[in-house]
């Protein structure tokens, strides 16, 4: 029988409506790190004949905002992470997400949420040496891990810089950080660490670099939001299996060894012909996702981003059996992909308009991927909701305490229109091997109705003959009308043993 104690979870979730509010900035709620602190430290105060505490396996920190100026916000962290390292398990996991920014941000959406910010002009950044890293030192006793879940209290934007002891504690397994400086020393080696997760580390490409390097064995790495880095040297991680590059905008050249990668996950920008270079052994990529970022391109892609997009996704298409594809418009940039003879799964996002000029556009465009997939088994969609215009902020989009209920309530995005002519737009459409014979399963996810998503809806459930399970889940709105949905797609299938289920 198992005699440890239970793992105290503490969570201080506040709106951030709420947050910027009068109310809250007036009467905020009581401070939560002192309640963290004392479950931490109160670990080992037990009552004999009670057992010893088991060592600590994870330490996880995620704030509302940013760490501020206050010296005693960032000693009260400092005295968590170093109670952490203290007493450490074997397998250490070590959580410092200081802040909820978004991976990418439209800037003037990131102007609008600033003028809401709470700041107090009474104070001033800490006098600090720059010397002096040691972390504040705790006499408590092993125990379980405990978990930080969210400091609202912690507001502005200061930078909490990561503890030197995380660079020698041999127990560390897995780091993840968010809005901290790192500021690694000068020589250090972290064999241990398997893996790491950076987002919006405002460190120097060189630091980032560094800690990278002092990592050989690490297995899952992933920067995102890492605005200083241009290049990646990842020839000395030789057992690194999964690598995620998220909305790194500056990134142009990346270098890794492929003899153990199985996964790759990258967000931005449509990369350069000299984006990527892989050495060592032929890459087992078995799970690829590619996201090509609205925020960073916008809507529009060139002749010549989707020749170099096809180049870039050469190298992944003779071993990866899963595949995700997501961009502003579903399937519009991929429409020239190398065929992928191993591919089992896959799953496309983007948005498809409800009504467009152009119904059977996305019907085209996933008819090519299908056909660059002849042994494919599972296709999913998930369709998103496209922004008004999604390089520019719109206020309606993000405020919805301006609206009243009745509003809301019509705004939901189901549609369905029984006067659509859902098949002469899709007739010139040539129909996939792959969906005819293989595709034994269909995802819907998101659905909303609409001219151009039922077009594609209908082109997809009609030709699968093999189909044996279809799953459908409808966006927020009207029973009636997802009822209606429903319907048109059961009369849809061709296969009269699918098994079908609508959410």
């Amino acid at each position: 029988m198992d005699e440890r104690p239970k793992q105290p979870i503490i969570y201080d979730e506040v709106d951030d409506d709420y947050m910027y509010s009068t109310e809250y900035i007036n009467h905020p709620p009581a401070l939560w790190s002192s309640v963290v602190t004392g479950a931490l430290f109160g670990r080992s105060r037990r009552p004999a004949p009670a057992p010893g505490p088991v060592p600590l396996r994870a330490l996880r920190v995620c704030l509302g905002v940013r760490l501020g100026y206050d010296s005693d916000q960032k000693t009260t962290v400092d005295q968590w992470v170093t109670y952490a390292l203290k007493h450490a398990g074997p397998d250490l996991e070590l959580d410092l997400r200081l802040g909820r920014d978004p991976i990418c941000k439209h800037p003037e959406r990131a102007a609008h949420a600033r003028r809401y910010e709470v700041k107090d002009v009474s104070r001033k950044p800490p006098e600090t040496n720059a010397d002096d890293h040691s972390p504040h030192a705790t006499d408590d006793e092993d125990g379980d891990d405990v978990g930080s879940s969210c400091e609202e209290n912690f507001r502005g934007y200061g930078e909490y810089t990561v503890l030197w002891g995380v660079f020698s504690c041999p127990a560390l397994r897995s780091l993840r950080l968010g809005a901290c400086r790192i500021s690694p020393p000068a020589a250090f080696s972290m064999p241990w660490l398997e893996a790491l997760r950076l987002t919006h580390v405002p460190d120097e490409e060189e630091h980032v670099q560094r800690l990278i390097s002092a990592c050989p064995h690490l297995v899952d790495l992933t920067l995102e939001a890492c605005g200083t880095v241009t290049t990646l040297s990842l020839l000395g991680n030789t057992h690194l299996r999964s690598l995620a590059l998220r909305c790194c905008h500056k990134l142009a050249a990346v270098a890794i060894n492929t003899s153990e990668l199985r996964s790759f996950d990258y967000r931005g920008a449509v990369p350069g012909n000299s984006f990527l270079t892989m050495l060592g052994s032929s890459p087992s990529i078995m799970s690829f996702k590619v996201d090509i970022c609205a925020v960073c391109v916008g809507e529009a892609t060139s002749e010549e981003e989707l020749s170099t997009l096809g180049s870039f996704v050469q190298h992944f298409v003779s071993t990866t059996k899963h595949l995700h594809l997501s961009c502003a418009f579903m399937g519009s940039c991929f429409a020239r992909l190398p065929a992928f003879t191993s591919l089992r799964y896959l799953q496309l996002i983007g948005h498809v308009p409800r009504d467009g000029d152009d119904p059977a556009a996305a019907a085209a465009a996933t008819s090519k991927i299908l056909c660059q997939a002849p042994n494919l088994q599972t296709l999913s969609l998930l369709f998103e909701v496209k922004r008004r215009n999604p390089n520019k902020y719109d206020p309606d989009e993000y405020d919805y305490d301006d609206r009243s209920e009745g509003q809301l309530l019509d705004a939901h995005l189901l549609n369905c229109n029984k006067y659509d002519t859902l098949d002469v737009p899709v007739a010139s459409v040539a129909v996939p091997s792959c969906l005819r014979s293989r595709v034994r399963k269909i995802n819907l996810l998101h659905y909303q109705g609409g001219r151009a998503q039922r077009t594609l809806v209908r082109f997809l459930v009609r030709n699968a003959e093999v189909l044996e399970k279809l799953y459908c889940g409808f966006a927020e709105g009207p029973l009636w009308i997802q009822k209606e949905l429903k319907r048109e797609i059961e009369r849809w299938a061709v296969n009269e043993t699918t098994s079908k289920e609508f959410r």
